[in-house]
């Protein structure tokens, strides 16, 4: 008897492809509006001349105004400085920090790692409620307790100065985010380059910046272009600090266009606009370089071997340098920022009874108070949520083979990468105006919360892309066989195993919408304002101890949720 071949009959084939290829173009669709429409509507916006909803005037006014002001070119030029004086100082003790974790016998790496992690999420709003309060040139503590030493008779410290904001930028976002993107990396660096080097007679010094960091170049570039592109975005501190002292980056000008009465959107969009081409421009020299032909190998089959280095008496000197700079930039904000939630009078420690609990018993009697937190509550829940559906299917799109816009999809997840929240935020306030979303999404808690999910589209993206390519291709086929489609298949098997990513990113997200500032900062209104935009609002009119009592709760929130958030992702693993 001859062998038969059993054929798959084309049309079920194509049946159980076609949702795929659903999914992979709505998932595009869906991108190019959410993603590409706020970018077409800047830029054609920079070049309206009428207020958006009116009907369209043509016309290159706007950047004439704009750069004309003498105001905006000394707001880029303040946002590059900025960013370029802090990145210094801290990629090199974040480079330093993450070598004694990962390659020294340091006593107390992981804790030291852990408390980066602790600062990482801590939100940065109030910790420069905290440096207010010890820097204050008038009422600071350490500027008072300076006054009593001899011959100190005017404030040693300021922090509403370009020194001061470059000090409290290095407490809120100096090292944390960089040592925990550099110690996996050198955890993996394979130490039989360094054995040689020794064998060759090399001290530490030599073997690290010879061997070590040559070897780990293109990652500590990669975080440095980020980490530059990060502070170049930064919002919060320079609009506390900054506005008073008449310094202002490109962002807080974009704020204080649409500030002014009538509101400038025009010559804002056009400042944001030539700030997205220097970004292009910067990218586009940083993908050049890393497309060359270096290659930069630190794991091999053969030999491989993570051996520490010995630092001998100094083992405990690092430690002690690490846990000092973790006291001073975290430790030593949160203890004022506690004090300052319960004190009269924000700053006066000399005055009769300085500590009340009036400024927390009027917090939780405000009405504001409890629509904020709601409103918050709603936004960060829709954001978490929103996130994990969305680019868990896009996440899975990505690395599926049969995806044939994988280029146009990975791009389109980068954009707001590049795009500081307050560009994000004119963007797609120029999509809401200038369309019938106007009546639908504008000022309102879900116009808030998709600004918000489009802003997490890298991270959220690539951590599910990560968890999907350490799945084995069979769960998916079994499941097939049995009959399952895509959906199903989908709900059942991939998410429940993505579980720990999704718990972990949805916390991450909800953390992050709850403190977020410079994305709703131009879509919220009376009804749809957050907690963090409340707090906003308080310290510009002065009330900085219920700012203070706010920014604490807001902390006590977040540092809850990553408490619960550990013990939530370490179930899911062991269930998983």
């Amino acid at each position: 008897m001859k062998p038969t071949a059993v054929a798959v009959p084309s049309s079920k084939f194509t049946f159980r492809l076609r949702p795929i290829r659903l999914a992979e173009f709505l998932a595009l669709a869906l991108l190019i509006v959410a993603m590409g429409l706020p970018l077409f509507f800047l830029l054609v916006g920079s070049f309206n001349l009428a207020p958006p909803g009116k009907a369209a005037v043509y016309g290159v006014n706007n950047w004439v105004n704009a750069f004309t002001d003498p105001g905006t070119l000394g707001a880029l030029w303040m946002s590059f400085l900025l960013s370029v004086v802090r990145l210094i100082p801290a990629m090199i003790l974040s480079v330093l920090v993450a070598w004694l974790i990962a390659r020294t016998d340091m006593p107390g790496g992981r804790t030291v790692e852990s408390f980066c992690w602790i600062a990482y999420f801590v939100p940065d709003f109030p910790l420069t409620l905290a440096w207010i309060l010890l820097l204050d040139p008038s009422f600071g503590f350490l500027n008072t307790a300076a006054k009593g030493l001899p011959f100190i008779d005017v404030p040693l410290f300021n922090p509403y100065s370009f020194w001061g904001i470059v000090w409290v930028h290095t407490s809120t976002s100096g090292i944390w985010f960089k040592v925990m993107l550099l110690v996996p990396v050198f955890r993996r660096l394979g130490a039989s380059l360094e054995e040689a080097a020794r064998v060759a007679g090399a001290n530490t010094a030599t073997m690290l910046r010879r061997i070590t960091l040559p070897v780990l170049a293109p990652m500590i570039l990669a975080v440095s272009v980020l980490s530059f592109i990060r502070g170049l975005q930064s919002f919060n501190t320079e609009l506390l600090l900054g506005t008073p002292a008449g310094i202002y980056v490109y962002s807080t000008r974009i704020y204080d266009y649409l500030q002014r009465e009538p509101r400038a959107y025009g010559e804002a969009t056009a400042l944001g606009s030539v700030f997205l081409l220097v970004l292009g421009i910067l990218l586009f020299f940083y993908w050049k370089y890393l497309s060359g032909d270096k290659k930069f190998t630190v794991v091999t089959g053969q030999g491989y071997s993570t051996l520490r280095v010995k630092l001998g008496k100094w083992r405990y000197a690092a430690l002690g340098g690490c846990l000092l700079y973790i006291a001073v930039m975290m430790i030593l904000p949160l203890l004022f920022l506690v004090i300052g939630s319960f004190m009269r009078r924000y700053g006066f420690f000399g005055i009769a009874a300085p500590f009340t609990l009036a400024h927390w018993q009027n917090l939780f009697s405000d009405p504001i108070f409890f629509v904020a937190l709601k409103n918050s509550l709603i936004i960060a829940s829709v954001t978490a949520l929103g996130g994990i559906l969305l680019y868990s299917v896009i996440a899975y799109l990505l690395v599926s083979r049969r995806t044939v816009t994988k280029p146009w999809l990975e791009s389109l997840c980068w954009i707001p990468h590049v795009l500081p929240g307050i560009l994000l935020s004119l963007g797609v306030l120029w999509l809401f105006l200038s369309t019938p979303l106007r009546t639908l999404l504008y000022g309102t808690v879900w116009g808030i919360a998709l600004a918000l999910i489009l802003a997490d589209s890298p991270v959220t993206t690539q951590a599910f892309k990560a968890g999907l390519l350490q799945l084995g291709a069979d769960l998916e086929e079994a499941a097939r066989v049995s009959g399952a489609s895509w959906a199903y298949t989908y709900r059942r098997i991939l998410l429940p195993l993505l579980a720990p990513i999704a718990a972990a990113v949805g916390l991450m997200n909800f953390g992050s919408a709850l403190t977020s500032i410079s994305t709703p900062v131009l879509l919220y209104s009376h009804q749809s304002r957050p907690l963090a935009i409340l707090l906003l609002e308080y310290s510009f009119t002065g009330e900085l101890e219920r700012a203070a009592a706010l920014g604490l709760l807001i902390t006590v929130i977040i540092g809850a949720m990553m408490i619960a958030g550990r013990k939530l992702g370490l179930r899911l693993a062991g269930s998983s």
